[in-house]
């Protein structure tokens, strides 16, 4: 809705006012804002300089709460609707025939009126929208899954034990090779109210081919290292009918420990020919601990990993106002705010 406003109102104010809400402001510190980092790239993509009200001075808020109530009263009050292209349409209309053509109580003007005044103000909005796409990282376990929301969606299973960067729309769930970030699966987002679904393409199965999965393990442990490879192939295979189901349960320990506690564990079983993976997994149990949970789902927004339209560079100097503090007539916070 709110970049539907900006498309609505052609442009974007050159100073927009905010509330110390967390999605904005991370803390104060010597007297000035630190911007949340992902608001900051979006103040930056349409080009506006955000200005931080002052902790606890209520005077430097205005009164823009006070305008809820009149939308809650006059557009959404005794009616219901069906789907959110319903409460759009309706909007639409309401704002056409009723909010925006009434005489103002405090400007005297009609709201239609006063923005045409402001129309050559405004700022012209970008030539690409910002992309509102979240980014995060999932480690692929041992049967070829990423979790996201309670939910299970497939990848090929030659990426068993990798942490890859999954980028969500609002309707699908893209999975990323993170050496040359290609699409390496796209399934349609499960529902936010389903739970413990899975989303499940028959190509990123195991391959049929006995020859092909020993291939494509070997690459995987190659990755390690040399003491990686003599464990699969001078121990697992080798030694076991069940060597590339084990293999593949070593590599599910990635997701599990770090990279180096399982480099450092397998070392130790090839040094003592304890070529099996319940063998590691009792030396890993005992020389480290499992990842904490915080890190194996590591949630943290990330950059877009798409680059189907760049845009150029801004002049440093367009970004001037965004680092500079309040005006020297605003009195300071005060202590403890």
């Amino acid at each position: 809705m709110a970049l539907d406003s900006k498309v609505r109102l052609g442009g974007v104010a050159a100073t927009c006012l905010y509330d110390n809400k967390k999605t904005v402001v991370d803390r104060w510190e010597g007297g000035e804002p630190l911007y949340n980092t992902r608001f900051l790239t979006f103040a930056t993509h349409y080009g506006f300089r955000p200005r931080a009200c002052w902790p606890r001075r209520p005077q430097t808020k205005g009164k823009v709460e006070r305008l809820f109530s009149y939308v809650e009263l006059n557009l959404l009050n005794g009616r219901t609707f069906s789907t959110l292209e319903h409460l759009k349409q309706t909007t639409e209309a309401w704002l056409a025939n009723t909010a925006d053509v009434r005489v103002h109580r405090e400007t005297g003007k009609r709201p239609i009126d006063a923005h045409a005044e402001e129309q050559a103000h405004l700022l012209k909005l970008p030539g690409t929208a910002y992309d509102t796409a979240r980014v995060v990282y999932r480690v692929v376990d041992v049967e070829g899954m990423i979790a996201f929301e309670s939910n299970s969606y497939s990848t090929p299973w030659r990426f068993v034990g990798r942490m890859l960067p999954v980028r969500v729309t609002e309707h699908e769930l893209i999975v990323y090779d993170p050496a040359s970030l290609e699409p390496v699966a796209c399934h349609l987002l499960v529902p936010r109210q389903s739970k413990g679904e899975q989303r499940v393409e028959a190509a990123h199965r195991p391959t049929r081919n006995s020859q092909e999965q020993e291939e494509v393990l070997r690459e995987r442990f190659r990755e390690l290292g040399e003491p990686a490879l003599r464990f699969l192939e001078g121990g697992l295979l080798r030694t076991h009918r069940d060597g590339k189901s084990q293999a593949r349960k070593v590599l599910s320990f990635l997701s599990l420990y770090r990279r180096d506690d399982v480099l450092a564990a397998i070392e130790r079983a090839v040094r003592y020919h304890a070529f099996s993976c319940h063998s590691l997994e009792r030396i890993l149990a005992v020389q480290t601990r499992p990842r904490p949970a915080l890190e194996c789902l590591n949630d943290q927004y990330r950059p877009s990993l798409t680059d189907d339209t760049p845009v150029g560079p801004r002049p440093t100097a367009d970004y001037q106002e965004l680092l500079e503090g309040p005006d020297d007539n605003d009195p300071p916070p005060q202590a403890g705010d």
